[in-house]
């Protein structure tokens, strides 16, 4: 295995959590690193966090003219991208019948349309990219069904279909496409549980940063399409 020196990696929520783990760690192996977020003030914050940061971008991923705006920059700069991290997403916990229609877009909108929109944006400099690689950050709940988790797991659950899909029509071109499946990870999105836990038993953010550095730096002959990891005690 390789580093990642002289690769150009983007985050996208980048500023907090496993985005800013993986940012981190891409950073450490050499990479020049871009991050996106919404909050400008979070997002400066991490950016003063991360080695190799190159362009810190406050974007919503929801929104074309956003996407539009960050992969014209990296375009002006870089001229290519040979890594996106799609990591930005929200997380609603709460019984079926108390989701709202506003709670069902926001996930569908930030962890599936979302998804779209980057890879979308992000594919004519991925086909200029050297060894060219998509990596989605997923969730256990992407393969199973949460009680109270009704939009998440549908948001989810369509990610890591369109993440297959990817995979296979980006074969031909030589843009390998990893999906991660984390299970329960110490971040903001475990606050909304209403049961108790031990954060000790959740994984760290640095341990899914770890799982994707080591997908990255895997010889171009070899795809990791899939990389699902849990707690050691399995699930919460």
């Amino acid at each position: 295995m390789g580093n990642l020196s002289g690769r150009i990696v983007l985050v996208t929520g980048g500023s907090r959590g496993i985005g800013l783990a993986i940012a981190r760690a891409c950073g450490d192996q050499g990479a020049e690193v871009i991050i996106t977020a919404r909050d400008r003030k979070t997002l400066a914050k991490a950016a003063k966090q991360c080695p190799g940061i190159a362009l810190a971008l406050s974007a919503d991923v929801t929104r074309p003219a956003g996407v539009g705006k960050i992969f014209g920059k990296v375009r002006e700069r870089f001229k290519r991208l040979d890594v996106l991290v799609n990591c930005a997403g929200v997380f609603t916990f709460k019984p079926f019948v108390k989701t709202t229609l506003a709670d069902w877009q926001k996930n569908i909108d930030t962890n599936l349309t979302g998804l779209f929109l980057t890879s979308k944006a992000a594919l004519p400099l991925l086909a200029r990219g050297r060894s060219p690689h998509m990596v989605n950050i997923l969730s256990s709940a992407s393969l199973h069904g949460f009680p109270k988790c009704a939009a998440y797991s549908a948001s989810k659950f369509g990610a890591l279909g369109l993440t297959r899909v990817l995979g296979e029509e980006l074969r031909s071109k030589k843009i390998r496409v990893t999906a991660v499946i984390p299970g329960p990870t110490d971040t903001r999105m475990v606050d909304e549980f209403d049961f108790p836990f031990d954060r000790n038993d959740l994984m760290q953010p640095q341990d899914i940063a770890a799982a994707v550095v080591g997908a990255l730096t895997l010889p171009a002959r070899t795809s990791t399409e899939q990389i699902v990891l849990m707690p050691s005690k399995g699930r919460l």
